[in-house]
């Protein structure tokens, strides 16, 4: 014990020479040594005064302070602080609580009074986007948590200096009816260092919220303190004045048309807690067909934007959309069930009656409201109303390429692919198995033909083990079986190399494969849960018409594909 206390005296690079600073890039109150300070101190330095730094120095965190640079301070009466004061061996410019519950200095010798409390430094804004701006790169992430490396994965995020960037949910840990608490707890992350060099990068912001900056855990319609939530999520984005949401809208959706004429991407954010309805009884009385995750109103609103034209559209979703409903459990325990007519046959017409996907949270549980999405999606492609869809979502804790193919429709048309991006999160990792049918294909060639036409057919079995993705077990390269039997077991003859970096495939090209890529994922090239932080990227090639869709970690881009539009 008496070596912790030791230690918790020392500065944190006391071994080293600190940067000499101007007052200026002090912060205006820190702590230390169970005090706090408004202003500086020598304590522990040998003399020298010495504070905490606004932003990092050279890789420090404090540093040594030109006396000259120090302002006058006040006490409570208008007398000026001693500078410096001294009480037993410390010399300390402005105030302190050492050995006083409040703030205090000298103001002559043997004479002290309190200090008023400090004022909080402003917090840094976010970024609004600007219509005109062309969206050539869009990043996005959610889950955030200041531990791991976020520090790195947040700092790498900024040095690629997105036109945009999507936070999706969890942006804080709330869970709390305490609008107070939300307030400190949105507060705090803006007071974060590597989140303030987030905001001064100046990159422009949109959001969404899910359950845990929302309110609780996979709440909805029933959280008893949605609309001020929403007032708090409204404050730490820094919206407009002028925002609808801030003016009568409930719920915290909204689209943006970004860019010039023949280049322009639709930003549409949707609020999949607000309006929706409990998915399980512990979260409130089941609704069955009834049962809605948008609300009527934030629906109609949907239909509309679908409807207006543009290049490229992306829907952010704080939960994952294309994922299918998890069969490991009892149908009739989902809240959506009814009688299971409408339940079962939306799956049906989904083509999904034999896929099971993530038993976490997703749109997949309530079918039907998934495919009235879906099908609105499908609409505005076949329509006209744009070229391509990709939806971004977070929650998982895990980075995750997802593909679709939304069969067609009598009413909405032909068949259209859509593509999913989740990523999830700052500071977390989850190095387990997810089961998802949809995951982006892995394709391979035939036995080494070069012709990267066909899919791996996951999972397979080889030597009586399963595998979830590519291996090199006895070969030289990365393979798959293309083919199983009724019992998983590859197919003899039926294998091939698994498509690298930079190869062709049936929906475009692959963009890149990690030469680590098997120890960021626990099989398929495709969920990468293993890397710790992780955020998501689209890069947009308007002159080929091309987007390349990535999973990205704090040190390297970790696969990516690429589509056409």
């Amino acid at each position: 014990m008496k070596r912790v206390i030791l230690l918790s005296l020392l500065l944190p690079s006391a071994l080293f020479a600190a940067p000499e600073v101007h007052y200026q890039e002090c912060k205006t109150a820190f702590d230390y040594a169970l005090a706090k300070y408004q202003g500086t101190t020598d304590k522990n330095n040998s003399g020298s005064q010495w504070c905490y730094l606004k932003t990092s120095k050279d890789g420090d965190s404090w540093g040594n302070v030109r006396t000259e640079s120090i302002p006058e301070f006040k006490a409570v009466s208008g007398k000026t602080c001693l500078a410096p004061s001294s009480y037993q061996g410390e010399k300390f410019y402005g105030c302190t609580t050492r050995n006083h519950s409040s703030p205090w200095c000298y103001v002559a010798e043997g004479d002290w009074e309190e200090c008023d409390a400090p004022a909080p430094e402003p917090l840094l804004t976010h970024t609004q986007p600007q219509q005109s701006k062309r969206l050539d790169r869009v990043a996005l992430g959610s889950c955030f948590k200041t531990k791991g490396d976020m520090p790195a994965a947040l700092a790498r995020l900024i040095g690629h200096q997105p036109d945009l960037f999507l936070w999706l949910g969890d942006n804080i840990y709330a869970d709390t009816t305490n609008m107070a608490l939300m307030r400190q707890k949105y507060d705090d992350k803006k007071r974060n260092l590597d989140y303030q060099q987030f905001l001064k990068a100046n990159i422009p912001v949109m959001a969404t919220w899910d359950d845990h900056d929302f309110g609780r855990n996979n709440d909805g319609k029933y959280y008893q303190k949605r609309a001020e939530s929403q007032q708090e999520y409204l404050r730490h984005f820094d919206v407009e004045a002028s925002d609808p949401r801030l003016n009568g809208q409930a719920g915290i959706y909204e689209a943006k048309l970004l860019g010039p004429s023949g280049e322009q991407t639709h930003v549409i954010t949707l609020d999949a807690r607000y309006f929706r309805s409990p998915t399980f009884s512990n979260y409130g009385t089941c609704e069955g067909d009834n049962s809605t995750i948008l609300g009527e109103q934030q629906w109609q609103w949907l239909e509309a934007e679908l409807n207006k034209p543009s290049e490229i559209k992306i829907i952010a979703s704080g939960i994952q959309v294309l994922p299918p409903l998890h069969k490991g459990r009892s149908l009739n325990s989902y809240c959506a069930y009814g009688n299971g007519n409408q339940f079962n046959q939306a799956i049906a017409n989904l083509n999904e009656e034999a896929m099971s996907g993530t038993s976490y949270e997703s749109w997949a549980e309530m079918p039907a409201q998934r495919e009235k999405l879906l099908r609105l999606v499908q609409k505005s492609v076949n329509s006209g109303k744009t070229k391509a869809v990709i939806f971004l979502s977070g929650d998982q804790h895990w980075g995750e390429l997802l593909q679709k193919e939304i069969p067609a429709s009598t009413e909405f048309g032909a068949p259209v692919t859509v593509y999913e991006v989740t990523a999830s999160g700052f500071g977390q990792n989850w190095p387990y198995h997810i089961e998802n049918p949809l995951r982006l294909p892995i394709y391979a060639d035939l036995q080494g033909n070069g012709d990267y036409s066909k899919q791996c057919k996951l999972p397979y079995k080889y030597a009586l083990v399963e595998y979830q993705g590519c291996i090199t077990r006895d070969h030289d390269k990365p393979w798959c079986y293309t083919e199983v039997d009724e019992n998983g077991k590859g197919i003899e003859g039926a294998w091939g190399n698994c498509a690298p970096s930079g190869a062709v495939i049936p929906t475009g090209k692959v963009g890149v494969v990690s030469n680590n890529i098997s120890s960021l994922t626990t099989g398929n090239r495709h969920l990468i849960n293993k890397s710790g932080s992780n955020y998501g990227m689209l890069d947009i090639d308007w002159q080929n018409r091309e987007i390349k869709l990535s999973i990205q970690t704090a040190k390297e881009e970790a696969v990516s594909t690429i589509v056409t539009f």
